[in-house]
């Protein structure tokens, strides 16, 4: 007697980093219109193409378009001062030495400016390299949601999902705070997500289809999986071959075959709802 078939399981394919680089974006704003991508997360300070917000109107309305903060990479907008990495905003956290009010001053200038280009404000809102996993950032960022969104969801990063080698990256994301994060971001009602999927290798773009196999296998249902596509490898970009071979991946119909192979269901991506969470939708 065979096994009974694996109840269908909705996620959101989100596409980070639009407007890093042309052919971050030019691959996004593709996938996008191919039905690929159920959310697309849009940088506005250390964005290296501005002309990537001239492709907005092409991407499909079922399409939630959020807000990718960033502060690790780049000049920051509101003092034009160059942004600390990841590891030392993670070390000032820890030495108590991040200042929340000129975070806030930074996450609220680049709001503006995605209200700038886009016409109207973000359908969510996340950061770049996952910084709001530490407190000060963490607060800084409801701050500015309460004061400019209100009820604009936020990328929640617990419990995560991924292939058999994301473990490491898995317990890094718990002990900076993955979990107070979700229980704060249910607390307020603003979770986008109930899962976090992807964590892939980016140092193994040889590696992409079968990572990819093995967290469509484990992902749960109403997860968010992060994507990074590019359709060229830009040599100054230190995960440029990763993000063509996952663009590849992405685009192909081997993607579709074991999404569907998996019971996986991409759908539309998180908004902003009166009555409160807001999560994928149809």
């Amino acid at each position: 007697m065979s096994p009974p078939a694996r109840p269908w399981r909705e996620a959101v394919l989100c596409a980070d980093d639009f407007a890093l680089s042309e052919s971050a974006s030019l691959a996004i704003a593709e996938l996008a219109c191919g039905g690929r991508l159920g959310a697309i997360s849009a940088m506005t300070a250390g964005a290296g193409w501005p002309r990537a917000w001239s492709l907005l109107p092409e991407i499909p309305d079922r399409v939630s378009v959020g807000l990718h903060v960033n502060l690790v990479e780049g000049r920051a907008l509101s003092d034009a001062k160059p942004f600390r990495s990841a590891p030392t905003l993670a070390a000032l956290e820890l030495c108590g030495r991040l200042r929340r009010d000129a975070l806030a001053a930074e996450i609220d200038a680049q709001w503006t400016a995605f209200e700038d280009h886009a016409g109207r404000g973000p359908d969510f809102v996340d950061t770049h390299q996952h910084v709001h996993l530490l407190t000060t950032i963490r607060e800084a960022l409801l701050e500015v949601v309460a004061k400019r969104g209100g009820r604009v969801p936020v990328r929640s990063l617990w419990p995560a999902v991924g292939p058999r080698d994301s473990f490491a990256k898995r317990m890094a994301f718990r002990l900076l705070g993955s979990k107070a994060l979700a229980r704060r971001l249910d607390m307020l009602g603003l979770a986008a997500n109930r899962t976090f999927g992807g964590l892939q290798a980016f140092d193994a773009p040889t590696a992409v289809q079968q990572d990819w196999t093995e967290l469509l296998r484990v992902l749960p249902d109403k997860a968010l999986v992060a994507c990074h596509p590019a359709c060229a490898a830009d040599p100054t970009d230190a995960i440029g071959p990763f993000r063509l071979a996952e663009y590849r991946w992405l685009a192909s119909e081997e993607f579709a075959a074991a999404s569907q192979m998996a019971n996986v269901r991409w759908v539309a991506g998180p908004r902003a709802k009166a009555e409160g969470v807001a999560g994928g939708g149809t």
